[in-house]
């Protein structure tokens, strides 16, 4: 399948032609990290990382070996898939096999979010200015910032912004209302202004359960580096607000336990005009995301393809992309969408 591949000024330039009275929005995948560091941030590095401190299981070794994969959130859809099956086989037989299966997809959801933040970058001034300076160039052109990322590099280069001289307007919706407090609660009374949201949480974000605050650590209040904060979190087995799960509709699920990562979803599906997508595959575990943008007004979606187009990783993300355009003659006949493609390695960011 072949399909004309536009570079990241012309891509941008076709999103924001919409008559839309907003700028563009802005959807970011695993790929933005990605780019920054694939040793750090693939999900090859972080089994690798996990393998070498020997944290693997031995079934979970067994399902990463025989679906010859990499990817947490495969083996974990893998893990429940195979509970399912036997509940439905005979629930009561295997109840010992069906309670290991779920702990072991628990312990590997747990292992993910402690590797991705022991391999996660140390400090913010570990970033070059120049590089800051191409993200914050990238970022800021954009109206809402959605990201599926759990990792600090978006917050991070939102706090660099004015420092390396252009100043981007963003709001998380998180204040600091409480009093002589190290964090920031979320303000779930009035989100109206945010701007910027994390789908799948983050790795800075804390539900309390005491006060039913929905947290977010903050280097200003503490003068500890949120890196070390979140370690010493997790340490405490005191886990943070991420989706980790491995199909769409356990996703969902869980997005749908949390006011914020609800709130995340529907801001996608109500926005309308242009949206530019950087580092997403469109692939089967983030259906919800397709989902929203189809129910919602957007008109143009410009896709970022890195490498060969005509891989096979690729040729997937074109098709999943074209069936936005289908899906959404189905779901809203009156509003049209179209999709582009874009070369990821044009935008230049990181490097």
């Amino acid at each position: 399948m072949s399909v004309e591949i536009l570079d990241y000024e012309a891509a941008y330039k076709w999103v924001d032609g919409t008559p839309a009275k907003t700028k563009p929005h802005l959807l970011l995948g695993n790929g933005f990290s990605v780019a920054y560091d694939k040793d750090r941030f693939s999900y090859g590095a972080l089994l690798e990382h996990a393998r070498d401190r020997h944290r693997v299981s031995s079934m979970a070794e067994s399902f990463f070996t025989r679906f010859e994969t990499c990817d947490f959130e495969v083996v974990i859809r893998k893990m429940m898939d195979a509970a399912t099956t036997l509940e439905m086989l005979d629930a009561s037989r295997y109840a010992i096999e069906i309670s290991v299966l779920r702990k072991e997809s628990d312990a590997l959801k747990e292992l993910l979010a402690t590797t991705l933040a022991e391999l996660h970058p140390e400090r913010p001034n570990r970033i070059s200015d120049e590089a800051y300076s191409r993200v914050v160039g990238f970022i800021k052109p954009h109206s809402k910032v959605f990201t599926a990322n759990y990792d600090l590099l978006l917050y991070w280069a939102l706090m660099r912004a004015g420092e390396v001289g252009s100043f981007v307007e963003s709001d998380d919706g998180f204040r600091g209302l409480e009093q002589g407090a190290e964090y920031v609660i979320w303000d779930y009374l009035n989100p109206h202004n945010q701007t910027i949201y994390y789908l799948h949480g983050a790795l800075h974000l804390y539900r309390d359960i005491a006060s039913a605050q929905l947290q977010k650590l903050t280097w200003v209040r503490t003068d500890v580096a949120l890196i070390d904060q979140i370690r010493y979190q997790l340490s405490r087995n005191n886990f943070p607000l991420i989706v980790t799960e491995g199909t769409s509709t356990d996703k969902l699920a869980k997005i749908q336990t949390s006011d914020y990562l609800s709130k995340g979803l529907r801001s996608l599906a109500a926005v309308g005009g242009g949206l530019l997508a950087y580092g997403l595959s469109f692939g089967e575990n983030d259906a919800h995301i397709t989902s929203a943008i189809v129910k919602s007004n957007i008109k143009r979606v410009a896709v970022s393809i890195f490498g060969d187009p005509s891989s096979p990783a690729n040729q997937q993300t074109v098709k999943a992309a074209n069936r936005l355009v289908s899906d959404r003659k189905s779901v809203k006949p009156n509003v049209s969408l179209d999709v582009a493609f874009y070369d990821a390695e044009s935008a230049q960011l990181w490097k």
